[in-house]
């Protein structure tokens, strides 16, 4: 069996939108990626304030919603981050591990995310060490950089002076101070400003006969059968 390369693709998903498909497309073209694991996470450590906003079982639901009828056969909705047993936060450096024990010592391991998370990376747990477990692809946001992401490094990883352009990705090398390294692809040029946030807002100003209004002019955000998911099961009312 050929080595595959895998993208773990986390977050709240709540809801899943149009921007994520275009995140995890554009991954898949450029990384050549074999498949992509869109996985909702359950608790997450850095938003302790509450439950969010839909739960865990209806954001599962809808991801698998986004991806049906999806050409591409590399998307694949996983229960990794499901909630633990010990109701515990759900660490992405835990989630990794578990996810690298599946996998073939040869298969290429990357974690997909956008530049925002990114950005809060020196706050995560056992960050150091979790940027060293795979290479990451790192989406876009409006005005954000390298430099930026650099900034958000945790001590003991410094990044690459220079940085690579190929296949439509900006590459820079991660490394620690023993020598092990990662890389870092930044795909620069997806501009994805759809947000969760506005769209719960959006969703709670309508009735649920009302079809859902679009964000941007000509920008769908929401395919139709997670609308008619959240209308159905009466979500961010």
């Amino acid at each position: 069996m050929e080595p595959m390369r895998i993208a773990f693709f986390g977050g709240s998903f709540d809801p899943p939108h149009i921007g994520h498909l275009r995140i995890a497309h554009a991954a898949a073209e450029r990384l050549h990626l074999d498949r992509i694991l869109l996985a909702p996470v359950a608790l997450q450590p850095l938003k302790r304030e509450g439950p969010l906003p839909a739960g865990y079982a209806d954001r599962l639901a809808m991801l698998r919603l986004l991806i049906e009828g999806d050409p591409r056969p590399c998307m694949e909705v996983s229960d990794l981050d499901a909630p633990r047993a010990d109701g515990k936060p759900n660490y992405t450096y835990d989630t990794l591990l578990a996810l690298r024990e599946q996998l073939l010592p040869e298969d290429k391991l990357f974690v997909l995310l956008g530049a925002d998370s990114f950005l809060s990376m020196h706050q995560w747990h056992r960050a150091a060490e979790l940027l060293l477990l795979a290479d990451w692809i790192v989406a876009a946001r409006p005005g954000s950089n390298l430099e930026q992401l650099d900034q958000a490094l945790p001590p003991g990883i410094d990044p690459s002076p220079n940085a690579e352009q190929r296949d439509g990705c900006i590459i820079q090398q991660l490394t620690a101070a023993d020598g092990r390294s990662a890389t870092l692809y930044l795909l620069p040029d997806l501009r994805e400003d759809v947000s969760a946030t506005e769209i719960r807002a959006a969703l709670a100003e309508i009735a649920p006969s009302q079809p859902f209004p679009q964000l941007r002019p000509g920008q769908q955000v929401l395919t139709p059968s997670v609308i008619a998911y959240i209308h159905a099961h009466g979500l961010y009312r």
